[in-house]
């Protein structure tokens, strides 16, 4: 519930004439959750003191203290401009940001230095969707500014963790390839994030015209300099992506649609899985450095329909893929060239009823198909892992796919106030390691299954 900032003394000591004209609305939620997290059963069992290069180990029983889902504060200004438009503007900040602000005892800071550059944890305004826009009641909403693209969209089929837990989502298996690739031993082309909170996004939301609306994006999600190297594949190129995003409504149906296309998403590195090179003969040969323009392209549908008494049955389609253009010479290039892509079917269901509500979702990551290094994935052998004989874990054609199950219950205190308790369990197949969505147990293991358990209390305002 917003409420409008009616302070005199501010108002009189900043621009008298901007508020006489516009509102000021201040709104947001916190929810605070403590939960159990663990990741067990990974591939190759653990190595003992965690010794060694390619340490695969699982990750012990330990409880936290965290955000449960998207605490925000966030101010809305509107001027009504006549006509049926309106000028607005939008600044949302993270607030909370889970457990690693509070400095230590020596009074060294929060954020380790590999979470630092986290867009939601850095301790600055406007860090979630956050811009500048006119609406009108004939052409909709545009916008321009920092704005969720695409991973969003499916809210409305996938509803029930936004009042709870955001590890219950199914995002959990659609947001990424559950890869253990990397480049240059950092988060790796072959596990992108399909959408997400997008820098530099211009964005219309159509008006609805009989149940039928749409939104089209277009970012440059990266705004450094694009590369000036000649033999660099993206050459006056930049990273930019295409979110086109149609919905239906009426009544208790909702079908929504989305489709994403993210090009030069990646720098050039050099492909590896697990600390095992992947050369022109697949996995275990020498290591191959390529130039290389990415493209993330994601396709989602998805359906619900509320009934009457509560009940709310959904299902999402969702298919990712993500492939390259390599440059070099053509041993080179045919040994970099990657196309892979994946298919996860969710199935969430809610019920509400008077004070109480529940939500389940069952999801299904199939395993990956296309190729890598010219050879299709199912004639890949699995590396060693953990001492185990390279191919004993199957192939990534056979061994890479994953199952999550949730389940949640919350209860409201008052129409804006609820206290939820809940359960995700995330099980992987040998060679992938998907983690919950957001509130992620933080599991680098291949093949081990994180599992979380949660209370917390939230609150809108």
């Amino acid at each position: 519930m917003k409420k409008k900032v009616l302070v005199a003394a501010v108002a009189a000591a900043m621009a008298p004439a901007a508020f006489a004209q516009s509102s000021v609305t201040v709104g947001g939620t916190i929810n605070i959750m403590w939960d159990s997290v663990k990741a067990t059963g990974n591939t190759g069992g653990d190595i003992a003191n965690g010794a060694g290069a390619s340490t695969n180990n699982g990750l012990k029983s330990a409880d936290r203290i965290r955000d449960g889902a998207g605490s925000n504060i966030r101010f809305t200004v509107i001027e009504d401009l006549g006509g049926g438009n309106s000028a607005f503007v939008q600044v949302e900040s993270a607030v909370i940001q889970n457990s690693d602000q509070r400095a230590d005892m020596f009074g060294n800071g929060g954020f380790p230095a590999a979470t630092a550059t986290n867009g939601n944890n850095l301790a600055v305004w406007g860090n979630r969707n956050t811009g500048i826009g006119i609406r009108s009641k004939a052409a909709g909403r545009f916008l321009i500014g920092v704005w969720d693209v695409h991973y969003h969209e499916h809210y409305n089929v996938d509803p029930g963790w936004i009042i709870g837990n955001s590890a219950w989502s199914t995002l959990n298996l659609q947001q990424n390839m559950g890869s253990g690739f990397a480049t240059n031993g950092g988060s790796g082309a072959l596990n992108p994030a399909f959408g997400g909170r997008y820098g530099n996004v211009i964005r219309w939301d159509s008006p609805v015209w009989g149940g039928f609306s749409m939104s089209v994006a277009y970012a440059r999600p990266s705004d450094g300099a694009p590369p000036n190297v000649p033999t660099e594949l993206r050459d006056g190129k930049k990273n930019r992506a295409w979110n086109f995003a149609p919905r239906y409504e009426n009544g208790g149906l909702t079908v929504q649609y989305s489709y994403l296309s993210d090009k030069n998403a990646v720098t050039q590195g050099t492909m590896s899985f697990a600390g095992t090179n992947l050369g022109a003969g697949g996995f275990g040969t020498a290591a191959t450095t390529v130039s290389a323009a990415w493209k993330i392209t994601s396709n989602r549908l998805g359906a619900r329909y509320k009934f009457a008494n509560g009940l709310g049955i959904g299902a999402i389609w969702d298919q990712g893929k993500v492939s390259n253009t390599t440059a070099g010479a053509a041993a080179q290039a045919a040994a970099g060239a990657i196309a892979i892509k994946r298919t996860v079917w969710s199935f969430p269901i809610t019920y509400e009823t008077g004070n109480h509500a529940l939500m389940a979702t069952w999801a299904r990551a199939a395993d990956w198909r296309g190729s890598m290094g010219g050879v299709n994935v199912g004639a890949i052998a699995a590396p060693a892992i953990n001492g185990a004989a390279a191919g004993a874990s199957g192939t990534f054609g056979s061994q890479t796919g994953a199952k999550q199950l949730s389940l949640g219950y919350m209860y409201k205190l008052s129409q804006r106030t609820n206290v939820h308790v809940g359960y995700s369990k995330t099980t992987n197949e040998a060679l992938v390691r998907y983690d919950m969505f957001a509130n992620s147990s933080g599991n680098t293991a291949i093949g081990a299954d994180p599992r979380s358990v949660s209370f917390g209390l939230r609150h809108t305002f």
